[in-house]
């Protein structure tokens, strides 16, 4: 999948993250974006999507069938695991990556009831049960102790194989488990 950024800009009050900025992109496999803390990764993310349009400039090649994990779960606390996963899909692919994320005694548990871990695996079945032509992924493994973490990696570079994932992560660790490309952000306006 090829996407392109053509000449792109993006300042949020003195701070330029991009300033004309063109490069084409080609996703495929697994895909690590690395960058210091506030480098502007996320942000990346947000303008690939649409959900930060840029100030001048453009992206284009990037499907509109998509799926984001963000840092932040988002799960809904009035539904169970199963619901919260079912949503974007049915129940039986709901069924089906809850059992892989490890949580098939945990189906009909409400995030409240859950830990932080087991909330992340929900959030993390539920991006995967969702069909789309590509998946964005900004730190989902932070808070996964590391036997999680090792399988929750195996899952990402098998799903790697059927589509394109973009994975935010500060740990080169993980990027080597998956056997991914890597991106990395640096400088202010951003250079890649």
């Amino acid at each position: 999948m090829e996407v392109r950024f053509q000449d792109v800009s993006l300042a949020f009050g003195e701070k330029t993250l991009f300033s004309h900025f063109t490069k084409t992109f080609d996703f495929s496999g697994v895909t690590a974006l690395m960058g210091p803390s506030g480098s502007g990764k996320t942000t990346f993310f947000r303008l690939l999507c649409g959900l930060q349009k840029p100030d001048s400039g453009k992206v284009t090649g990037f499907p509109a069938n998509f799926t984001v994990l963000f840092q932040e779960d988002r799960l809904l606390p009035w539904a169970d695991a199963l619901t919260n996963v079912a949503l974007v899909s049915d129940t039986e692919t709901a069924r089906a990556r809850l059992w892989q994320v490890g949580l098939a005694e945990d189906m009909q548990t409400f995030p409240g009831e859950l830990s932080g871990g087991m909330r992340r695996r929900v959030a993390i079945a539920r991006a995967l049960a969702h069909k789309s032509e590509i998946l964005l992924l900004d730190e989902p493994l932070k808070g996964l102790d590391e036997d999680l973490r090792l399988q929750m990696l195996r899952l990402l570079k098998a799903e790697g194989e059927a589509r394109p994932v973009l994975f935010i992560t500060h740990d080169a660790r993980e990027v080597e488990a998956l056997g991914a490309k890597v991106l990395t952000l640096s400088g202010m306006p951003i250079k890649m």
